[in-house]
């Protein structure tokens, strides 16, 4: 049946005919319905999966996260396309509406990448300096340049946030309008955020223990994004200065998310469908990580004295380990150990 949720006064799907011309790639799955208005919507599944620990569930909650995560970025500012969670066929699905113009298409960012690179060159995961080198030399994207680095840098940040582990070369792109006007996509893809493969289970107990909510928060997850063949942390990146549009877009994007954060509450806790658990647990990462990587972040990047161990790690292409958190736990489980506790506890209480 897949995934479970309080399904009660979400939208059945069922009445809604099939798109047969629905093309939609990526590597859940995927069908096409089209909605009463004879739009097109992507329709997406939960998919079985087998755990991986005993915190993991047995249906990646893939769908929830696209929902949820699209609601938030949408209500930070973000343009992002838009989606509506409901039943087909007595499953949970989420589905989206497809948002390429008449007689325009989506150029996935990959597409881009195989015009200047050979194929064995291209990993899924993008690299930095080949994204800025397809930027500066592309000749649909290059004179817009400096707009399309500031709108990657900004999406990099909201996804901070909601902890997407997955915005690889397929999940950005660009729309070519029918006069090959060129602009950027609303986000999409959405799915691999907010920690889709843990159970509910699993997220109780994540919240009962601060080392593992700041496992979530200093290991993983990374960012999809490689600099010396190494996939870099949100935090290491953003606060070590090295790409000066980066730096520009923390310190114009964090106070929109900080001042954001209660409606984003809001929104959470009036999901009707999410259980208590979910809604806190959703609630207290999302402000864990706002507290522990883009406040930080933005404070180095605001007053320019950036991290110099994370600039190294970025630089040398050192990831940060499970050797490294365990040296920090040691030494700050008292004071950021105590302070996790009391973000869990001031947000559960806002309920």
């Amino acid at each position: 049946m897949g995934l479970k949720l309080g399904i009660e006064g979400l939208r059945s799907f069922d009445g809604w005919p099939r798109d047969l011309r629905a093309n939609y790639g990526g590597s859940d799955r995927k069908d096409g319905l089209l909605g009463p208005d004879n739009s097109r919507y992507m329709v997406k599944y939960s998919e079985k999966q087998a755990p991986r620990n005993d915190l993991a569930t047995n249906y990646v909650n893939n769908v929830v996260s696209e929902y949820v995560s699209s609601h938030v970025l949408g209500i930070l500012g973000y343009p992002v396309h838009d989606t509506e969670l409901g039943t087909l066929d007595g499953e949970v699905v989420v589905v989206c509406r497809n948002f390429v113009p008449p007689c325009g298409e989506l150029l996935e960012f990959g597409i881009f990448l195989r015009k200047h690179y050979d194929s064995g060159a291209i990993g899924r995961i993008p690299d930095i300096e080949q994204i800025y080198e397809v930027f500066e030399m592309d000749p649909m994207l290059s004179p817009q340049e400096g707009l399309f680095k500031s709108a990657y840098w900004e999406r990099f940040v909201g996804d901070a946030l909601v902890g997407n582990f997955d915005r690889h070369k397929g999940n950005f792109g660009y729309l070519i309008g029918p006069d090959d006007s060129v602009t950027v996509s609303p986000i999409y893809d959405n799915g691999s955020t907010l920690f889709p493969n843990l159970s509910e289970s699993g997220m109780a107990a994540v919240l009962t223990d601060s080392k593992e909510i700041m496992q979530r928060i200093k290991l993983y997850p990374k960012a999809a994004l490689e600099m010396h063949k190494k996939k870099v942390g949100y935090y290491d990146m953003m606060s070590s200065g090295i790409y000066s549009e980066l730096t520009s877009a923390v310190v114009r994007m964090v106070p929109r998310i900080r001042n954001a954060m209660p409606a984003v509450r809001e929104f959470i806790n009036g999901c009707n469908f999410l259980s208590d658990v979910r809604k806190d647990f959703y609630n207290v990462m999302l402000a864990e990580r706002m507290h522990f990587i883009l406040e930080p972040a933005y404070e180095k990047c605001a007053m320019r004295q950036f991290d110099l161990g994370a600039q190294k790690r970025v630089e040398d292409g050192a990831e940060y380990t499970r050797e490294d958190f365990g040296a920090y736990w040691e030494y700050g489980r008292l004071a950021d150990g105590r302070d996790a506790d009391e973000i869990r506890e001031s947000v559960v209480k806002l309920k």
